[in-house]
C-alpha cells in the first residue's frame, strides 16, 4: 500500500521584472464564468468576494481600520490547505490592525490540486485585489499553512514580484529550488509538527542562499501559528521592508524587536540554556542587522559558540534529525508489512514514553511521529476510498483511529464508506461518533455526495440539526 503525499510542481519560466508578474494571469485558457457585479469591499472582514471578471474566483478580504484609497498598503495573500480563505484572516485580523496590512485569503486553492491549476487560480485572485484595492506594489507577501505554504512559496519562486513569504508547517515545493530574486522568508513550525525536521533542514540549507531567512519554533502541532508567533512574522516583514528601503526606518519597532528578543535571550541565559540563548541571539542578528548596532550581540554569540554545551547540542540535533527521518520511513514501510498487533504495540510504546516524560526529546519525537502517521493514514484512507477499495480504506481507517483517536475524521470517513455501500445503520452510527468527537462541518455533511443514501433518514436529519446548532469554532489545526 503506497502513500502518495501531495507535491506541487515547480517547472517554470521565472519573471523577476516587478510585482505585476505576480498578479498577471499568464494563460488565457482558464475556464471563466461570466463577469459579475463587483462585491463591495468595506473596512473589516468581507468574507465572500467574487472576482469581477470571473465568478469562479472566490476569496475573503480584511481591511484594517486605517484603510484609505489615498494610501498604499502592504498585503498578505493567504492559502489554506482546505481552501478556508477566511480562517487566517479571522486569526490574524488583530495584527492587520496593529501593523496596517490588508489580508486576503483564497477559497479556491486547496490540497490535492495540480499546481498548474492552483497557480492560475492564485494569479486571478491576486490580480483582482490589485485592481480593486490600494496596494503597495513593493510590499506584496504570500503566506500559507501546510500544502498552502507550498503554494505561497511556489508562487514566489515561480513568478517573482513577491517581497516575502510566511510559510507555516511546510517550506518549499522542491528540495533545492532556483532562487533568482531574493525575498524575505520566515518559516513557522510547531514543536510537535511532523515537519519540524524538514523545516530545520531547510533553514540550514538557506544559509548558503541569498535569502534573508528565519525559523521560529512555537508550542503547538501541525497548525496555523498562534498570534504571538505570527506577530514575529509580521515584524519580520516590516524590518526587511526597512532594510530594502520600501518604508522608512521605524525606530520604535526596531527597539521593540530588540528588547523582546534580548529579554528572551537573558531568560535562557539565567536558566543556563545555552543553546536557546544562542539561537535567540542569532535571531536578533537576522532581524536587525543593518538597522542598529549589534556589536554586543555578535560578541555574545562569539562567546557562546565556544561552549561545550552548544557543540553537544548541535551534534545531538543533527543526529536526532537523521534518526527521526529514518523512523518516519520505517513507519511508512510498516503500513504494508506489519499487522495490527504490531501497530498496537508500537503505538502503546510511544504513548507510554509520552506519559512518562512528555518533555523528553524521545517523547517529543514520538508525538511528532504519531502526528505524522495521522496524516499518512488519513491520506491512505482517502486515496483508497476514492479508488473504491473498501478493504484498504478500512485498513487505513483502523490505523488512523489507533494513532489519532480523538480526531472525528476517521469516523466521518467510515460513515461515508458505509453510506456509499447502502449500509445506513452503520453509517449513522459512525456519523454519531464523529459528532461526539467534535465534527462540526455542517456544509460538508449537508452536501457530501457520499452520504446521499442517508438524506431521508430521520436519524441523519437529527444529526445534521445537531451539527448546525454547534457554536462556530476556529480550528487552527484544520
Amino acid at each position: 500500500l503506497t502513500i502518495a503525499l501531495p507535491v506541487y510542481g515547480c517547472s517554470h519560466q521565472t519573471n523577476t521584472a516587478n510585482v505585476s508578474s505576480a498578479v498577471q494571469v499568464k494563460n488565457a485558457d482558464t475556464v471563466k464564468s461570466a463577469p459579475v457585479p463587483a462585491t463591495p469591499i468595506a473596512v473589516g472582514l468581507t468574507d465572500t468576494v467574487y472576482a469581477s471578471s470571473d465568478a469562479t474566483i472566490k476569496y475573503a478580504v480584511y481591511l484594517p481600520p486605517s484603510y484609505s484609497k489615498a494610501k498604499k498598503y502592504p498585503v498578505i495573500y493567504f492559502f489554506d490547505p482546505h481552501g478556508h480563505g477566511d480562517l487566517p484572516l479571522k486569526l490574524y485580523k488583530g495584527l492587520a490592525d496593529r501593523y496596517g496590512y490588508i489580508l486576503a485569503g483564497s477559497y479556491n486553492s486547496k490540497n490535492g490540486m495540480q499546481f498548474s491549476v492552483t497557480e492560475k487560480l492564485a494569479q486571478s485572485f491576486m490580480q483582482d485585489t490589485w485592481q480593486r484595492l490600494s496596494i503597495d506594489n513593493n510590499r506584496i507577501y504570500t503566506s500559507g499553512f501546510s500544502g498552502g505554504a507550498l503554494v505561497a512559496s511556489s508562487i514566489t519562486l515561480n513568478d517573482g514580484g513577491v517581497a516575502g513569504v510566511i510559510a507555516c508547517g511546510s517550506g518549499f515545493p522542491v528540495k533545492n529550488p532556483q532562487i533568482n530574486t531574493p525575498f524575505a522568508f520566515i518559516g513557522l513550525v510547531g514543536e510537535y509538527d511532523f515537519h519540524l525536521t524538514d523545516m530545520k533542514m531547510l533553514d540550514k540549507a538557506l544559509d548558503a542562499s541569498p535569502l534573508p531567512h528565519q525559523l521560529i519554533v512555537f508550542k503547538g502541532t501541525h497548525q496555523w501559528a498562534p498570534m504571538g508567533t505570527e506577530e514575529d512574522a509580521f515584524r519580520w516583514l516590516d524590518v526587511n521592508a526597512m532594510k530594502m528601503h520600501f518604508i522608512p526606518k521605524n525606530d520604535s519597532l526596531v527597539k521593540a524587536v530588540y528588547d523582546s528578543f534580548l529579554k528572551e535571550a537573558n531568560a535562557f541565559e539565567k536558566k543556563k540554556n545555552t543553546p536557546q540563548e544562542y539561537l535567540t541571539c542569532k535571531k536578533m542578528v537576522n532581524y536587525l542587522t543593518g538597522l542598529m548596532d549589534l556589536s554586543d550581540i555578535n560578541a555574545r554569540i562569539a562567546g557562546v559558540e565556544k561552549s561545550d554545551a552548544l557543540a553537544q547540542y548541535l551534534a545531538g540535533e543533527a543526529q536526532a534529525e537523521r534518526q527521526e527521518m529514518t523512523d518516519q520511513q520505517q513507519l511508512i514501510n510498516a503500513l504494508s508489512d506489519k499487522d495490527m498487533a504490531w501497530w498496537q504495540q508500537a503505538v502503546a510504546g510511544m504513548r507510554k514514553a509520552i506519559k512518562t516524560d512528555s518533555s523528553s526529546p524521545e517523547a517529543m519525537e514520538d508525538k511528532r511521529l504519531l502526528n505524522y502517521m495521522s496524516l499518512a493514514t488519513y491520506m491512505g484512507a482517502s486515496q483508497a476510498f476514492k479508488a473504491y477499495n473498501d478493504d484498504a480504506t478500512s485498513h487505513f481507517l483502523e490505523l488512523y483511529k489507533l494513532v489519532d483517536p480523538s480526531n472525528p475524521e476517521h469516523d466521518y470517513l467510515y460513515a461515508c464508506m458505509f453510506a456509499r455501500a447502502n449500509q445506513g445503520d452503520k453509517a449513522i452510527g459512525y456519523l454519531n461518533e464523529a459528532v461526539k468527537l467534535g465534527f462540526s462541518d455542517y456544509s460538508r455533511m449537508q452536501t457530501d455526495s457520499n452520504l446521499v443514501s442517508l438524506k431521508d433518514k430521520p436519524a441523519f436529519r437529527e444529526l445534521l440539526h445537531k451539527v448546525a446548532a454547534m457554536p462556530p469554532k476556529t480550528d487552527m489545526t484544520q
